[in-house]
């Protein structure tokens, strides 16, 4: 069948603009060796109103697959990355000066934390957080952590000792958020969404570089299993391994860090708040002073909030449910025969853990006055619009609330011990 003039004209012009379409929108495509990719950012103040950013970079190694391990910091590489440091006023702007040194163009696509200085971030990281997020390169799945000391410093200590990834040693050490609950995983649009929200405080990973100088060489104590104490991140007593570590929560007020929850403070804001997974907690045995009760603790799913006003002061109640399994008793109580003690010791835990999430909440409202548990979302509620409730102006009042709790634990296993069966003899 012959076409006509006119319909072979049609269809050439149309496949003529399906061409131009295709080419046009690889104008700016890249060659995969035109670039490196940023993994880690550190910012730093600077002199004047200038930033210090650090970039840690990916390298290539022709004929070795991968990095070596090696490491170099006067030349800025450590173990397959590639350090660099510079003052500038955006981020944007350290960027383009990188770019003017380097042979390569910086992405910002695989980036994995970005790393600010407690000193920084106690002063203000709005001005940064903002520009970060409209960047265009920049992906859902960067982390947001405030580190002790220098961003830069921390950098030059960030390095993957098993394996030669040191992307996939980042993604790993945030799976041990949900194993521990002793630090949460903050991604960076979690993080400036609520900067500005008018129903919660935002709040970020406690980090730090730890020298291995606060492990005792030899100790007299009795070798018992005992609560971990409250640490700041960089302060655990142990040798060997990655000196990065993460323990605890940074809590903003705004854009400026205003506090930090300890380990175990950050557990109880984790289950209030229904990101907790699953943990170990070791606490006081309530009939046997001095021994302790080592309790796997998994959430039952995320807590219901119901919040109401009464007399005009915001009340709020949290219903949760916890699952237990003791997985250690000092004493070897046997609590699976005892109905009278299992019923005591339920009750203990319940009040051990209502009360230390009630006291995480009342030192956010008396020492911060800094909702990060996102009660105000519950609040807004009880108004007829968005703009009235604005007006209300819930940060201002978050200290006010009465916070109420009722916990239920569910001990699934409680101690029992299997006894050797009596000797048998047939004489």
């Amino acid at each position: 069948m012959k076409l006509n003039k006119r319909t072979f004209l049609i269809k050439s012009v149309a496949l003529l603009f399906i061409c131009c379409l295709a080419l046009s929108g690889c104008y700016d495509a890249k060659e995969i060796d035109q670039e490196v990719y940023a993994l880690v950012i550190g910012v730093d103040k600077g002199t004047g109103n200038m930033i210090r950013v650090t970039f840690q970079v990916s390298t290539y190694k022709e004929g070795e697959g991968g990095d070596s391990g090696d490491s170099d910091k006067s030349s800025g590489e450590l173990s397959g990355t590639v350090i660099s440091t510079v003052e500038a006023t955006s981020l944007i702007e350290s960027i383009n000066m990188l770019n003017s040194a380097s042979n390569r163009q910086i992405s910002l696509s695989q980036a994995k934390m970005v790393v600010f200085s407690e000193e920084y971030a106690r002063e203000g990281v709005g001005r940064y957080i903002e520009p970060l997020t409209r960047y265009w390169e920049v992906g859902d799945l960067m982390r947001v952590l405030v580190c002790r000391g220098r961003a830069e410093d921390y950098i030059m200590e960030n390095k993957s000792l098993i394996g030669r990834s040191l992307s996939k040693d980042i993604e790993l050490s945030f799976l041990q958020a949900a194993n521990t609950g002793y630090y949460p995983d903050v991604f960076l649009n979690e993080f400036y969404v609520k900067l500005s929200s008018p129903y919660a405080q935002t709040i970020a990973t406690y980090t730090a570089i730890n020298d291995f100088d606060v492990l005792p060489e030899d100790s007299t104590e009795q070798n018992t299993v005992q609560p971990l104490p409250d640490l700041q991140p960089g302060e655990i007593p142990r040798k060997g391994g990655n000196k990065r570590e993460m323990l605890g929560t940074v809590v903003f007020n705004g854009d400026k860090m205003v506090g930090y929850l300890n380990q175990n403070e950050t557990r109880f804001y984790l289950l209030a708040t229904g990101k907790f997974k699953r943990g170990l907690f070791t606490i006081d045995d309530p009939k046997s002073p001095g021994d302790y009760i080592v309790l796997n603790v998994t959430a039952h799913g995320v807590p219901k909030v119901t919040a109401t006003f009464e007399n005009g002061v915001p009340h709020i109640k949290l219903k949760m449910l916890i699952d237990i399994e003791i997985a250690a008793i000092q004493n070897r109580e046997n609590y699976y025969l005892n109905p009278a003690a299992y019923v005591e010791l339920e009750k203990y835990i319940e009040t051990y853990f209502s009360s230390g999430i009630l006291d995480v909440i009342e030192k956010t409202q008396k020492e911060w006055n800094s909702d990060i548990f996102e009660f105000g979302k519950y609040i807004a509620g009880n108004f007829r619009t968005i703009q009235e409730f604005e007006r209300y102006g819930w940060r201002e009042h978050y200290r006010e609330a009465k916070v109420e709790i009722e916990l239920n634990a569910n001990i699934s296993r409680a101690g029992y011990y299997y006894h050797p069966r009596p000797i048998r003899s047939d004489k």
